[in-house]
């Protein structure tokens, strides 16, 4: 039994050799345009969404420091009353739904919405109608080089991110 090797590849010369490389040479063109053009589009949305610039394969991650520090407070107001209350003693459950909602801000600050672990808080204080998250990252400041916690607060029933 004799084995020769049958190879798929259009001869040297032929047309179908100029095509496919023509067709290489396109696509490795197209690759370079498209990974050149994405850094100037990853800081754009990481200036303009805030997102963190260690996501989304972009080269932003060598201008921030990995981020590591996060902090949360929650506070409660019952109806009619203007004193709020700390949420000092959370469940099991409410701190799973914390951290699930702390790590999708590490990555997408503004952007990350705490619905679901507002609406666990409340399903375990229904006496609160309104919760104010406090997160707090720390970020390096650009102006002076130093690292500075950054406060960001949701309100909920609006959940609006505000920043301080």
């Amino acid at each position: 039994m004799s084995s020769r090797l049958v190879s798929l590849a259009p001869a040297a010369g032929s047309a179908g050799a100029r095509s496919s490389s023509r067709l290489r040479r396109r696509a490795a063109i197209l690759l370079l345009a498209v990974f050149s053009a994405w850094p100037p589009i990853h800081l754009r949305l990481v200036a303009r969404f805030d997102l963190s610039p260690w996501k989304l394969a972009g080269w932003g991650m060598y201008s921030a420091p990995r981020p590591e520090t996060f902090g949360m407070e929650v506070y409660g107001l019952q109806p009619g009353s203007t004193q709020r209350q700390h949420l000092a003693a959370p469940s099991s459950a409410l701190l799973r739904e914390a951290s699930a909602f702390l790590e999708n801000y590490r990555w997408l600050r503004r952007l990350a919405r705490p619905r679901r672990f507002a609406e666990a808080v409340l399903r375990e204080h229904p006496q609160w109608e309104r919760l104010e998250i406090e997160v707090f990252r720390s970020e390096l400041d650009a102006k002076t080089g130093m690292i500075v916690m950054k406060q960001t607060v949701f309100t909920f029933p609006e959940l609006r991110a505000r920043e301080s």
